[in-house]
């Protein structure tokens, strides 16, 4: 039977379940997510939550660990039929859309030991690759603090905070003429105001900043210039969060 550790990292979700003995030790990620606002009844095409509001998977999450549990129980099998050496690790990685598990369970050596990482992500079509795949990530929230003022009665006397965000979102997009074609940029506004006539004192966007190699960093940099223009311009206070890289 696996052996199966509990909680670590940091994550009362993360786990991982081991098999076999020696080398080589291969290492099997089990994908899980929810995102906030797509629950969804199964085998039902069009919009159709299970709980409104609620999360729910998104692009193949709801296969992904199962197809990774299927696949580890396969390979030990394989062991126990042909009297294979070797280990056999299955790896329960929470909030994969948001690269939270990862990072922290590299931090915590769970992969120290571990000769080859097998991963999978459904998708439209069948396939395979090795090697380096997929995009390195930043996820990074922006806040900017202003100062309040009555919309109509003495705007001149605010400092927009939800403006910031909106110079920083279109420098961001005219930027996107000149990145590279392998670039994904993507963000959603988090907070913006309370009410219209009233000028927002704080204001934050959430940003994924993807690419297939180094150069994200590069990228990176530029879209924190971008931030940097929208405080500059509008006297705004700036605050970087990077949740995860």
């Amino acid at each position: 039977d696996f052996k199966v550790e509990h909680g670590l990292a940091g994550m009362p979700t993360c786990f991982v379940a081991s098999y076999g003995s020696g080398k080589p030790v291969i290492a099997i990620l089990g994908e899980f997510d929810a995102l906030p606002m797509i629950s969804q009844k199964g085998g039902v095409s069009k919009q159709d939550p299970l709980l409104k509001g609620a999360p729910g998977h998104g692009c193949g999450h709801n296969t992904m660990g199962t197809a990774g549990t299927a696949a580890a129980i396969a390979v030990k099998q394989a062991l126990d039929k042909y009297g294979f050496q070797g280990t056999i690790k299955f790896f329960g990685s929470p909030a994969e859309e948001t690269l939270i598990s990862r990072p922290y369970m590299i931090r915590a050596g769970l992969f120290d030991n571990v000769d080859a990482v097998i991963d999978n992500h459904s998708s439209s079509g069948f396939g395979t690759s090795y090697g380096r795949g997929g995009n390195a990530m930043f996820s990074t929230i922006f806040t900017f603090k202003g100062k309040t003022a009555h919309g109509a009665g003495a705007p001149w006397a605010g400092r927009s905070a939800l403006d910031a965000v909106e110079i920083m979102n279109v420098a961001t997009n005219f930027l996107r003429e000149h990145l590279f074609y392998t670039y994904r940029l993507h963000y959603v506004i988090q907070e913006g105001g309370e009410a219209p006539n009233v000028v927002p004192d704080k204001a934050s966007v959430w940003y994924f900043v993807r690419n297939s190699d180094e150069r994200v960093e590069e990228m990176y940099d530029k879209i924190i210039n971008c931030a940097k223009a929208g405080a500059l311009a509008t006297g705004t206070e700036l605050s970087i969060r990077c949740l995860a890289a």
